[in-house]
């Protein structure tokens, strides 16, 4: 995940291959059980914008794809 513009977006996955794109897809899944109040980014910083949201909206429109 990155943080752009303020806005939560995911990784770059046009650089990426299948397999690598599944990885971090199962690691945001275990977030969504959570009420995630702030996210820390290692380069971007913070995104609290309701990030749980946020975070499921990226999730999901991954496995869509």
């Amino acid at each position: 995940m990155n943080i752009k513009d303020g806005q939560l977006i995911g990784s770059n996955t046009q650089i990426m291959n299948e397999e690598k794109i599944k990885k971090p897809i199962k690691s945001l899944k275990k977030f969504m059980e959570y009420d995630v109040k702030n996210l820390i980014t290692y380069y971007r910083g913070q995104f609290n914008e309701n990030p749980t949201k946020k975070i499921k909206e990226l999730v999901l429109g991954d496995l869509n794809n």
